[in-house]
């Protein structure tokens, strides 16, 4: 039988359960946690003000409705539930109510609730039997579990990052370079990898000096490789790629509550994670003076001191430390410390650039083309005009440059065989004089020099507008006013058409 609206209005519980409620409203208001009380019919009788904020509804909103009207599962309500209810509850406030559940089972029961606005509550309810073992009273309490909850996402979130960093770092450890993959020909380079491989098998630290691209770290990873640490992690670490004032915790880490917003039990840093191992300090030479007093102190005590730390802590790491800065002029300049340089001095290895180390080029081109050939499943490969090319270029960045455009051609080339057009245009082409048609022994026919030389200026500059399409452009090239480049076109034309 459906009860009217007026029945469950506020003043009729006060009247029914006012004796209840007298002592306990103050009880109720001071409780952190919020509180819902209602009865065998599932009406609610009473919130306190703490379950007010966590349903984000007033007690002139809940107080006489059905429990389930909190439900949001629309479409599914008693019979015996006012109309007004049921239009309320289609709307649904949140889902996960425990007190239908209490009024069957008679037993306590939980759950996790979950508000339209996205909050999560935990419930635990509690039957208040009466005499006979029936449900009198339901009582409820919630409690805000949201940044509970984000909590553990973010735990979750950092443990899938740290799971991925670690696995990143051990695959990298599996990956350095085998003796077999160095391509070495050129003199200067046997002389180099000679000296390298009496370094890798001592336990000594290494600079290794070099301009950028000429493959200092795969150098690194070649002495890691020889080593009787090779079996433990090479760790890469970039010293421009970190920013200042993180560079100390990524390389040393902190300790336990080292400062606020760290991570509670503290973060290992890179040399804790090269263990064993080796750690390579790429681009040493764009640390602060500030750092280098740090890694002096790593160097000579073989010791580092964590941020927050309150001893330092003994560590068993080779370091091998590469830059592309002259050291001794940055010594000179007061931009790097005399006593660090001397400590890196141990063992040196210096890797010429690319230009001079002719031999190098072409097994290098070879190499990389038949990376990329199985990388990205195509075959190609080098036309004889093209290494010629190669060899005259003077390759500013170095192994990174000519490994670079090699990869380039293979993502975007179609046809089988790189033909000297496909190079990029930083490439050196013939000159167009190198195919010209006028030679000394054939083609000066008796004319007079400047007749010569003025057929020889027409056609480099026919040939310079074919290429380059305006008289403006060639006359840039040429460093010659535009008037200038178009009078001796006219002049050859016109010479053609009468002969």
């Amino acid at each position: 039988m459906t009860m009217s609206n007026k029945k469950y209005e506020v003043p009729y519980f006060q009247e029914k359960y006012g004796h209840l409620f007298h002592e306990m409203n103050a009880i109720l208001s001071v409780l952190h946690e919020g509180i819902c009380i209602s009865n065998a019919d599932g009406i609610i009788l009473k919130i306190n003000p703490m379950y007010e904020r966590l349903s984000g509804l007033s007690p002139e909103t809940l107080l006489g409705k059905r429990v389930s009207f909190l439900n949001s599962k629309a479409g599914v309500f008693d019979e015996a539930e006012p109309h007004a209810d049921r239009v309320e509850k289609k709307k649904g406030i949140f889902r996960g109510a425990v007190s239908p559940v209490i009024l069957k089972s008679k037993r306590p029961a939980s759950s996790v609730q979950q508000t339209s606005g996205g909050r999560k509550n935990l419930l635990h309810g509690y039957p208040v039997l009466n005499s006979s073992g029936d449900v009198e009273l339901v009582v409820t309490f919630i409690r805000d579990i949201s940044h509970l909850t984000l909590f553990k996402e973010q735990i979750e979130y950092h443990t899938h990052i740290f799971k991925e960093f670690w696995t990143n770092i051990q695959n990298n450890a599996r990956e350095v370079s085998a003796p077999a993959s160095v391509v070495i020909e050129s003199p200067a380079m046997k002389k180099v990898m000679a000296q390298a491989q009496k370094i890798a098998v001592t336990d000594a630290n290494v600079l290794i000096l070099g301009n950028t691209g000429v493959g200092k770290g795969e150098m690194a990873r070649y002495i890691h490789a020889q080593s009787e640490r090779s079996e433990n992690t090479f760790f890469c670490a970039d010293c421009t790629s970190i920013p200042e004032n993180l560079i100390e915790s990524e390389l040393f880490g902190y300790a336990r509550g080292a400062f606020s917003g760290a991570r509670r039990e503290g973060k290992p840093g890179y040399f804790d994670i090269a263990a064993g191992g080796t750690i390579f300090l790429d681009e040493i030479g764009e640390l602060s003076l500030a750092m280098q007093a740090k890694l002096l102190r790593v160097l000579q005590d073989q010791e580092i001191m964590q941020i927050g730390a309150l001893k330092p802590k003994k560590i068993d790491t080779r370091i091998i430390a590469a830059t592309n800065v002259n050291l001794e002029q940055a010594v000179a300049e007061g931009k790097f410390r005399q006593d660090l340089y001397f400590r890196l001095q141990v063992s040196v290895l210096y890797i010429p650039p690319l230009k001079e180390r002719q031999a190098d080029i072409e097994p290098l081109a070879h190499h990389f083309l038949q990376r990329y050939n199985l990388k990205y499943r195509k075959q190609f490969y080098l036309s004889d005009a093209v290494v010629p090319l190669l060899l005259k270029h003077g390759w500013p960045g170095n192994i990174r440059e000519l490994q670079n455009m090699i990869q380039g051609i293979v993502i975007t080339h179609e046809k089988s065989v790189i033909e000297p057009m496909d190079l990029p245009r930083l490439m050196p082409k013939e000159s167009p004089s190198s195919s010209g048609s006028y030679t000394l022994d054939t083609c000066h026919g008796g004319k007079p020099l400047k007749e010569l030389m003025a057929d020889i200026e027409f056609e480099i500059l026919q040939k310079a507008m074919e290429t380059y399409k305006t008289t403006e452009k060639v006359a840039e090239v040429f460093q010659v006013n535009r008037t200038t480049v178009s009078r001796k076109l006219q002049a050859g034309n016109k010479k053609r058409k009468r002969a």
